[in-house]
């Protein structure tokens, strides 16, 4: 008996990939960040400080205005190579204005003029200065207001915008991640009164970016480049609300939105996973469980965590739909909400999921894609001293071939096993994160070797592999950790620029010196330049199982033991389910499943993508070594991501059997 099934799987976009998609995490904004991203510096400034100590917090200022309304001082910045070049003060109201900390500056041209109360003057910085601090003393009236400190070559009717030179290297990628822009994992904000006005003259912590700053940032690039913005954790319906209607007002309208419930809520370390674990705990244990986190009785609290995050972001997704209309938030609309996990540990993103699907229905309904964040590290040298830059580049290629397709989908394969887990709820795979990692293990380790590491030509076609990697999962976008320029240290190598006049999209030859100690690092930055390179480039689809296939084994499931046991499924209990990567490369296709049983007669189920589940009674043999073909089954597959993969899926509902292989061919369609 032959069993016929249509299944229309949606996910998107006609083939893949001709300009492949990059990403990239923007820096967040500290006075230690050497990407400046601000015109004006006082946007990256520490809190107020005296003007004896710029550094210690200590100065007073107007609790409306957030204006110092004495003297005080300020760190503008810190650890840059070389700030050498002019800067112009402007401020109201008038003081006496010097260097501080042992900043090595002149300050000329002071100018005060008392009919519009304006001081005005020239910071110059010589060559090979790494930090900038003021202080004002004798200041006037309630202190000075309108503070701003202008990057060389810019003036006053640009004080409000980002620089050039972060424009023109944000300007070559696909998605920019705000997490760390917003200060996602340190941002305890609530209610939306709590949230940065974009008139506070800092925006470093205890403040940050406003959420205005988003949508500034990609309208002034001129492009229409997708943006992915992270929830914080504890915010209310309505300051949720608050951020879509921003983003709804004054994003460019062809650029997409991708949402995410905070960050990294499954790691311990950050205050928000704690949050989270807690209030699942709250909810099951004090409020009847109204979310239904515990709906089958697991005492696993780490799973009732999994779960809540999941149904935040579905939450999310329809706070969303209430500004954006349902027609423009999910898979594949304007509005993308991201369920994100742990790559290397599938069962946080599948318990959400199978949650969702319990309780809810199709995760399809409210979501877009699944986002995990795949480092390469040194491998087994990450605790090593003394390393050559050669073994730390080798350290890397090790680390990389975890993450490449031929890996599998083994229990020792999580980003395999991610791919396929996606694809059976017809959802698409992200990076929130990727790059390399210098920091895991001993971060002070090889340092020296790390450094030269990094900017050794070779580490281009590393990080070549590792994203044509990514992408011959048929992966959708990785967002690269992360962007701008910053030291390389024992805290990682993070930034793609340890200058940001390492850029290459514009010229940066004039803005330093031969001399300079910006003109000694490589340009462009090898990794910069495998970002560019991977930019132009194509690759070959490479994951999952070919059609046809003859013959195979039922053990290649997705997660299996490495070795696995036995050389077939035995022994199976009670509604048992085994999944399996299918390659499509052409739509619509009907394909032709032949499995293998052998034992007592029972019930098989097989299904594709969450769909449509088809149940054939199989044969009786003489015993479970003994094999025979169960009843064919066929699907018709359609997709509009062509290569792409589809999950089989094959559930034992009525067990006494074995599974040994399976055969799927493609088939022509009457």
């Amino acid at each position: 008996m032959i069993w016929f099934i249509i299944i229309s799987i949606l996910m998107s976009i006609a083939n893949v990939h001709t300009l492949l998609s990059i990403g990239v995490n923007l820096d967040g904004l500290h006075d230690w960040s050497r990407s400046l991203p601000y015109v004006n510096l006082v946007r990256q400034a520490r809190v107020w400080g005296s003007a004896d100590r710029p550094w210690d917090g200590n100065a007073t200022f107007d609790l409306v205005s957030g204006w110092p309304n004495n003297d005080f001082g300020i760190v503008l910045a810190t650890n840059n190579i070389d700030m050498g070049g002019t800067y112009m003060l402007y401020a109201k109201g008038n003081a006496q204005v010097s260097t501080a900390g042992g900043s090595p500056a002149n300050i000329v041209n002071k100018t005060y003029d008392a009919s519009t109360n304006t001081l005005t003057a020239l910071i110059n910085v010589p060559q090979g200065a790494i930090q900038m601090m003021l202080s004002f003393r004798n200041t006037t009236g309630p202190g000075l207001q309108d503070i701003a400190i202008l990057q060389p070559g810019y003036d006053l009717s640009s004080k409000s915008r980002i620089t050039k030179l972060m424009l023109a290297h944000l300007s070559r990628f696909n998605i920019i991640r705000f997490m760390d822009w917003t200060n996602t994992n340190a941002n305890y904000e609530v209610n939306w009164n709590d949230a940065t006005s974009v008139n506070w003259p800092t925006y470093t912590p205890p403040k940050r970016n406003p959420w205005e700053t988003v949508p500034n940032i990609i309208n002034q690039i001129n492009k229409p480049i997708d943006i992915w913005i992270n929830i914080p954790h504890g915010a209310t319906n309505d300051y949720i609300l608050n951020i879509a209607k921003i983003m709804l007002k004054e994003l460019n309208p062809l650029s997409n939105i991708y949402v995410e419930y905070s960050n990294e809520v499954w790691n311990s370390m950050f205050p928000q996973a704690k949050a989270n674990l807690l209030a699942a705990m709250d909810s099951i244990h004090n409020h009847g469980d109204p979310l239904h986190l515990n709906h089958d009785g697991i005492s696993n609290s780490y799973a009732w965590g999994f779960r809540r995050t999941a149904y935040q972001i579905k939450h999310i997704s329809d706070l969303f739909k209430i500004v954006f209309g349902k027609e423009n938030v999910g898979l594949w609309k304007r509005v993308r909400p991201i369920l994100a996990g742990q790559a290397v540990n599938p069962y946080v993103i599948n318990t959400g999921l199978d949650y969702l699907n319990t309780i809810y229905g199709p995760p399809s309904t409210f979501l877009h894609g699944i986002a995990i964040a795949p480092y390469f590290d040194l491998e087994h040298y990450k605790t090593w001293s003394n390393l050559t830059v050669d073994q730390v580049l080798d350290g890397f290629y090790s680390s990389i071939q975890r993450f490449l397709p031929e890996h599998g989908w083994s229990q020792q394969a999580p980003i395999g096993v991610h791919a396929v887990y996606a694809a059976w709820y017809k959802l698409n795979v992200y990076g929130y994160e990727g790059g390399p990692d210098t920091a895991s293990g001993c971060g002070d380790c090889s340092l020296e070797a790390k450094i030269k590491a990094t900017r050794h030509p070779r580490m281009t076609d590393i990080c070549l592999t590792f994203l044509n990697g990514w992408s011959r999962f048929g992966f959708q976008t990785l967002n690269w950790f992360g962007s701008g320029a910053n030291q390389i240290g024992k805290y990682g190598s993070w930034s793609l620029l340890e200058d940001m006049r390492q850029e290459i999209l514009i010229d940066t030859t004039k803005m330093f010196n031969s001399t300079s100690s910006v003109a000694q690092l490589p340009r462009p930055a090898p990794k910069l330049k495998a970002i560019d390179q991977f930019r132009q480039s194509s690759v070959q689809f490479n994951f999952g199982i070919s059609i046809p296939s003859y013959n195979v084994n039922a053990t290649n499931f997705a997660g299996h033991k490495v070795p696995y046991p036995d050389p077939d499924l035995r022994y199976l209990g009670p509604n048992s389910v085994f999944y399996y990567p299918l390659q499509i490369r052409q739509s619509p296709i009907q394909i032709n499943l032949t499995v293998y049983v052998g034992g007592n007669s029972g019930t098989l189920e097989a299904s594709i993508n969450n769909e449509q589940f088809i149940q054939v009674q199989t044969p009786t043999t003489f015993n479970t070594t003994t094999f025979q073909a169960a009843p064919l089954i066929q699907f018709i597959i359609t997709q509009r991501i062509v290569p792409s993969i589809v999950t089989l899926r094959l559930k034992s509902i009525q067990t006494g059997y074995s599974i040994r292989s399976f055969d799927v061919v493609a088939s022509p369609r009457k």
